[in-house]
């Protein structure tokens, strides 16, 4: 049966419009946490952080994101929290109707500026947490980091903003999710779980042996799903498109270059010289990328894993050079719950 909540109906109407509904903004690459699976090469010392747009470019870039038809709107990093203007960003982008939510580390929070989110209307902050103190410091490579973020959750908290706590699995942390669980319900927190790891956007490969074995993924697909579902997934049909990066998704980076996600490094062009617009209806990739189908998937063409499967073509373009050539993550994380939910079912 279709998915008729107002949600997968936005989703669909948008997706088939090419309306930009999330957009998620890196404000900065810069970062007080240099954590051993980062995505980023500025984080790691490979790259220096380049140019950051200012609050008044920012502000335009917001404006035509909104006449595009953005509704749901991330600032993330690096770490958000070393803008100074963040605060009045989020004003800025909740006068424009933005859902605005913030993806951080927590570190320098202030009891005040946590007041500000909040006066602000931001409505979620989401948290990198990792395990105990010592498991979660080993991996962010500060000592007393734990403690920092934990503190900045309550403060956010108690200032009435609804916080996430967010748990990359890996084979540094695996054993602790079940400690964070009893923290997040402790704490009043949310809280999700990631089992992928993915290669750096320089194509950096140092991250990948901390990806789970199949017997942890097995473990993680339990604490993460729950019970098993009523049945399996249905597996798209030939004409579905293959994810909504590029579609009413996208993301720009600090000196506002566009892409299609936040995940796929694409460069699609830069949002100070031309405008939205423009680039988003004319740009040749994007034409080529809306133009395929799941049916354009050859590598994965008749895979019994198919249904469960929720492959990005991001980590295939950075691991494999093919944004439609399968992926390890993917593949390994499609058949652990296959294996997973059909055992529960016998």
């Amino acid at each position: 049966m279709p998915d008729c909540t107002p949600s997968a109906r936005l989703n669909a109407v948008t997706v088939e419009k090419n309306i930009p509904v999330s957009v998620t903004i890196e404000l900065t690459r810069r970062c007080p946490l240099s954590c051993r699976h980062c995505y980023l090469p500025e984080t790691l010392g490979r790259a220096r952080p380049g140019r950051e747009l200012s609050a008044a470019g920012w502000g335009k870039i917001l404006d035509k994101l909104a006449r595009a038809g953005g509704l749901y709107l991330v600032f993330t990093g690096g770490e958000p929290l070393l803008r100074p203007d963040l605060a009045d960003l989020c004003r800025r982008a909740r006068a424009l109707n933005f859902d605005v939510r913030i993806f951080s580390t927590g570190l320098g929070l202030t009891r005040g500026l946590a007041r500000e989110l909040s006066a602000a209307g931001v409505s979620g902050f989401e948290i990198s947490f990792y395990g105990g103190p010592s498991v979660h410091d080993g991996v962010t490579g500060l000592r007393g980091s734990f403690s920092r973020s934990l503190a900045a959750a309550r403060l956010l908290a108690g200032a009435g903003v609804k916080v996430k706590m967010k748990v990359p699995l890996m084979t540094a942390n695996a054993g602790h999710a079940g400690w964070l669980k009893e923290l997040a319900k402790k704490e009043g927190f949310g809280l999700s779980f990631d089992p992928v790891i993915a290669p750096a956007n320089d194509g950096g490969r140092a991250a990948l042996p901390l990806r789970l074995s199949s017997a942890a993924l097995g473990k993680a697909v339990k604490l993460i799903a729950g019970p098993a579902p009523a049945a399996a997934p249905l597996p798209p049909g030939p004409g579905d498109f293959i994810c909504g990066a590029g579609r009413n998704v996208c993301a720009v980076d600090p000196a506002g270059n566009l892409y299609p996600c936040l995940q796929l490094p694409v460069r699609l062009g830069n949002l100070t010289r031309r405008s939205f617009s423009g680039l988003w209806k004319s740009a040749p990739w994007l034409k080529r990328w809306r133009s395929l189908t799941v049916a354009d998937l050859a590598g994965c063409a008749g895979c019994a894993d198919a249904a469960w499967c929720s492959r990005c073509p991001g980590i295939s373009l950075l691991e494999e050079g093919n944004v439609l050539a399968p992926n390890a993550p993917a593949c390994a994380l499609a058949g652990a719950q296959h294996a997973v939910y059909s055992k529960s079912k016998a």
